[in-house]
């Protein structure tokens, strides 16, 4: 019996949900290590309309966060596809927004501090300016954002704090693969 396109498509999209809940499941059963904290709900509109644009252009490129190889992955035009069959310039499809604004939403994940010390916000700015360190320097060392006071870095700034749904709890690993929840509704 052979496969369909859909077949093809949706096998791989199952393998990877089931293997990211298993780690998941596994994750909440650690010791006094494992981590727990809050992820934030921002808004979903937002990030539609804002946010997941600067990320496409800032942080997927296919040797960044447009690799399989990243836990923060960004998908879409011009960039990494979240399915393979997506000719690379067709429109962001409603999937690959969503699963980016849980990966973007994962990142804002904190114990007590606030989303201003996420990852989200610490890794693509310059340490001088409060950042952490990061791997995605440009060609003179540069990082993503040199300071707080890039337009495009207070854009995601805004977003992180604009969470007006009730944060989530959360324990071991952050994956959200679940429908997204604000105001906005789903990407």
């Amino acid at each position: 019996m052979s496969c369909t396109r859909s077949c093809r498509i949706v096998r791989p999209v199952v393998r990877r949900v089931v293997a990211v809940l298993a780690l998941a499941m596994l994750s909440a059963c650690g010791d006094k290590n494992t981590w727990s904290g809050t992820v934030p709900s921002p808004d979903t509109t937002m990030f539609k309309n804002t946010v997941y644009p600067v990320l496409l252009r800032d942080c997927a490129f296919a040797g960044c966060h447009g690799g399989e190889h990243r836990f923060f992955q960004v998908w879409g035009p011009g960039r990494t596809r979240l399915d393979p069959a997506t000719k690379p310039h067709d429109p962001a499809t409603p999937d690959e927004i969503l699963r980016t604004y849980e990966r973007a939403r994962s990142m804002l994940a904190t114990s007590e501090t606030g989303a201003s010390d996420s990852l989200l916000l610490r890794k693509p700015l310059e340490i001088s300016a409060g950042g952490q360190g990061h791997k995605g320097l440009d060609a003179f060392g540069r990082n993503v954002y040199r300071t707080k006071q890039d337009p495009r870095y207070m854009l995601l700034v805004q977003w992180a704090q604009s969470s007006n749904a009730p944060a989530q709890p959360a324990t071991g690993a952050a994956s959200g693969l679940s429908e997204a929840g604000s105001s906005g509704g789903t990407p």
